[in-house]
């Protein structure tokens, strides 16, 4: 069409290019795309059809020695294969079967109970003054362990904020409600019973742990209440009194606290700290000036307890080295002495006890030799009288028998 259009036209070279290719065919591009095998045999038939064909000037007349084609496309397989293995994607891990779609993160518990492990490997690698680590960052990036310890007791603090806030309310309705586990999912739940199967042998020996545990912490808190309140170091018996509760004092001291830290009566008191260190100061300058005085007017005749104090002074003069061991042996027999004058005032009292029981005695013997007295008495009068007796009996016989004789006689 266009050598139609331009024949008329002069100097129109109508002449094939000599760098004019033919339009690739569309077939081969569709076939395969990242393959040189399948592209190049339509270019080498093209180049021969183009020397197949005369008066036509091409730039390679000559044919590719099979050879040297065959080792030039192995070396493009083994491209394509390394190009492949290295820019090869893993295989995805959402489709594995194996894995739930949702996995849920770690329960709250878990991870305040991995924070607080972390946290006591902390403690002990700090707690270590031989610690290379610690002495390596101290020189290099001079970290300072102070601030460190600081930061950990801060977190300590935290956590043990939570724990007991978790201990408190929370484990008395965890334990009145009867909900001893936390909820969690479906794969969780299946955990535990694979997991409960498979301790099932040592389940009935680990049922009372918890309650041994809960009465462990609970003394062991108790202890540091104790600690901190200073009942543990008092003596809990009925003659030494308990000390005082600790909030009413606390409440007290508060608001003493309160009452003094305000302005008004920060005030009151420095303008009455004031007036003091005046009246101090008129004191002590008038006492200077009674003292001048006194010095002035010469020295005063000695009192009487002085002119006492003297003599008794230079006595103890040579034997000042050995008063203070003196005093620390009577220190050392306070107890003996007194359990001497508790001894001599039972002593008195027993002599008197065995005073009034001599006294008691004395009278019991004059009672004594008094009835020993009327019975010798007693028994001169019982013996006149059965003697009297006796004389009248056998008077009486002898009457009865001279009765008797008289009417035999008769």
């Amino acid at each position: 069409m266009s050598s139609n259009k331009y024949a008329d036209l002069p100097d129109i070279d109508t002449a094939p290019d000599v760098y004019e290719t033919e339009d690739v065919i569309p077939s081969t591009q569709t076939a395969g795309e990242d393959s040189d095998e399948e592209v190049a045999p339509p270019q080498r038939g093209a180049t021969r059809g183009r020397t197949d064909i005369p008066g036509k000037e091409e730039i390679d007349s000559s044919s590719l020695n099979p050879e040297e084609a065959s080792k030039r496309f192995r070396k493009a397989e083994r491209k394509r294969d390394r190009t492949r293995t290295l820019y090869a994607y893993p295989p995805s891990r959402s489709s594995s079967p194996e894995e739930p779609a949702n996995a849920r993160p770690l329960p709250l518990a878990h991870r305040l109970r991995n924070l607080q492990n972390e946290l006591a490997a902390l403690e002990t690698e700090l707690a270590d003054p031989s610690n290379p680590v610690l002495a390596k960052e101290r020189e290099v990036d001079n970290v300072d362990p102070g601030e460190l310890i600081r930061g950990l007791v801060d977190v300590r603090g935290r956590l043990d904020k939570i724990r007991k806030e978790k201990e408190g309310r929370a484990k008395l309705l965890g334990a009145v409600m009867g909900d001893s586990r936390e909820v969690g999912s479906d794969d969780e739940e299946a955990r535990e019973k694979k997991s409960g199967e498979q301790a099932k042998g040592t389940g009935d020996e680990a049922a009372g742990k918890p309650e041994v545990k809960s009465i462990v912490e609970m003394d062991r808190r108790v202890g540091e209440l104790e600690k901190l309140v200073g009942s543990s170091s008092a003596a809990l018996d009925e003659t030494s009194p308990l000390p005082p509760p600790l909030l009413p004092l606390i409440s007290r001291l508060n608001a003493q606290l309160t009452i003094l830290t305000q302005p008004r009566h920060i005030d009151s008191i420095s303008r009455r700290l004031k007036l003091l260190l005046s009246d101090l100061d008129r004191a002590s300058a008038q006492h200077s000036h009674r003292r001048q005085a006194s010095q002035a007017n010469g020295p005063t005749q000695p009192s009487a307890l002085q002119e006492q104090l003297l003599p008794l002074l230079s006595r103890l003069g040579p034997s000042l080295p050995q008063i203070p061991h003196i005093l620390t042996r009577l220190r050392t027999l306070a107890a003996l002495h007194t359990s001497a004058a508790e001894f001599q005032e039972t002593l008195a009292s027993l002599e008197q006890e065995q005073q009034k029981m001599h006294e008691a005695l004395t009278e019991l013997d004059g009672a004594v030799k008094t009835v020993e007295i009327s019975l010798e008495e007693n028994r001169s009068v019982v013996r006149g009288n059965v003697a009297g007796l006796e004389s009248r009996v056998d008077a009486l016989l002898s009457r009865l028998e001279q009765l008797s004789r008289t009417p035999e006689s008769s």
